[in-house]
Parts: C-alpha cells; structure tokens; sequence
C-alpha cells in the first residue's frame, strides 16, 4: 500500500517530509530517501536530520536547502537504505 507524501519547507532552512520508507543517504550536502513514488534527493548546506519515524514515515531535516527533486523508482521489497543495510 503506497503511503501518503506530503513535502513542507519551511523558509528554506527547515524541512518535514511524511511517505518516507528509508533512509539511503546522509550528509551535510545531501540526503537521499526512499518512497513508493521514488527516491527523494534533497540538496543543500549544513543539512542535518533532526528526526525519522520508521513507524509514521516522517523525516524532520534543517539545514540551508537549495533543492530537492525526486527520480528513479524503487522496487518493491528491497531493503537498501542505510537503516535496511544494518538491520536487514
């Protein structure tokens, strides 16, 4: 069942996301998250996660974002991110 996604950004610095499934990867330049309607990059300065609920989806993020887009599509079952990695 595909979760819902919402994408709120707040004056540039501080971000929330909901539909998340994974988090794939994590630095002060960037981070990728997975989802059912495909990867999710967000790219900026000084980012940092403030917070990430596996059980409700939701990733808190601040930090100077310049951009963020979505591409490709991940297949169904495959545990990549970094959380899936450790624990999988």
């Amino acid at each position: 069942m595909e979760r819902e996604q919402n994408v709120c950004l707040f004056s540039r610095s501080r971000m929330e996301i909901s539909g998340v499934e994974e988090v794939e990867s994590l630095t002060e330049e960037q981070i990728v998250l997975s989802s059912d309607l495909g990867m999710i990059a967000i790219d900026g300065r000084g980012l940092k996660m403030e917070s990430f609920s596996t059980e409700r989806g939701e990733v808190k993020l601040v930090g100077e974002v310049d951009s963020f887009y979505y591409y490709g599509k991940r297949d169904k079952g495959e545990k990549r991110g970094v959380f899936g990695k450790l624990f999988g």
